[in-house]
């Protein structure tokens, strides 16, 4: 390379003009086809991300606090290409659909969710206080515990009144729940998928499916970039200006070297 430099310096000075704009046209032919192959890749993990998230299914954990955790992949793409694949959509996933179309009529929606659940209770022993009153023939169950308050009275419970069909009043239940929802990043080898997670807080409760939407242009390196991330970031941003910079500085040095010569 020395030697070819040396050539160059003492045979022909336009040949290094020549060398220096063949070099900042090679650059931005470099430039322009590492975009398109990261663009291309990008492309690629995106519709991986939608493939993943349309055939996934929720997945239980419990968290530290003893809680049912009940998670799910998120569709990462934009309402137009969920319309174009609305045959392939799950009732759950087309009701979504509906919801988020009816909701962003001023294109305002940047997530949204859609959440199956249901109290579930599949026994349940009245071990409560007991209140018996035997002038109207009536019992009294209640019980008042973190996530379970009812008040329930059996009436003609005792065979004075035969003519009488026992009955059962719920003069209320309640049945408190808290619900802690969120969106975490997947794993990176993944991409960083966006999950959608539902926490509750009652072991009566159940979550059996869920469907979330999040615009597409949501990606982790841009909202939470690493330290090199941060830098590549500063210079997709800069890039026409550093081009121009450089470009101009090693013009500029031909042009004295030619001209001092």
């Amino acid at each position: 390379m020395k030697a070819i430099l040396e050539f160059l310096r003492k045979n022909n000075r336009w040949a290094i003009a020549l060398v220096i704009l063949l070099l900042l046209i090679g650059g931005g032919i470099w430039k322009i086809q590492h975009n398109k192959i990261k663009d291309l890749k990008n492309k690629y993990q995106s519709e991986v991300k939608l493939r993943n998230a349309l055939i996934d299914s929720v997945s239980y954990y419990q968290n530290e606090l003893g809680e049912e955790v009940a998670e799910k992949l998120t569709l990462q793409t934009t309402v137009k290409n969920l319309e174009k694949m609305n045959d392939d959509l799950t009732a759950s996933q087309q009701e979504l659909l509906r919801r988020i179309k009816a909701a962003d009529k001023e294109n305002k929606v940047i997530a949204a969710a859609l959440i199956e659940a249901e109290a579930l209770i599949d026994s349940l022993m009245g071990d409560g206080w007991v209140v018996i009153h035997p002038e109207d023939s009536t019992i009294q169950f209640g019980d008042s515990t973190e996530f379970l308050l009812y008040d329930i009275t059996i009436g003609n419970a005792f065979a004075s009144t035969p003519k009488k069909d026992p009955t059962i009043l719920f003069n209320y239940w309640r049945m408190p729940n808290k619900q802690f929802i969120k969106f975490d990043w997947g794993d990176k080898k993944d991409g960083y998928p966006v999950e959608f997670s539902v926490t509750n807080s009652s072991p009566y409760y159940k979550t059996y499916d869920i469907n979330s939407y999040i615009i597409p242009e949501i990606q982790k390196d841009v909202l939470v970039p690493t330290g090199w991330q941060k830098v590549g970031l500063w210079f997709k941003k800069n890039g026409k200006i550093v081009g121009f910079v450089a470009g101009g500085v090693a013009i500029g040095a031909g042009g004295t070297y030619m001209l001092m010569k």
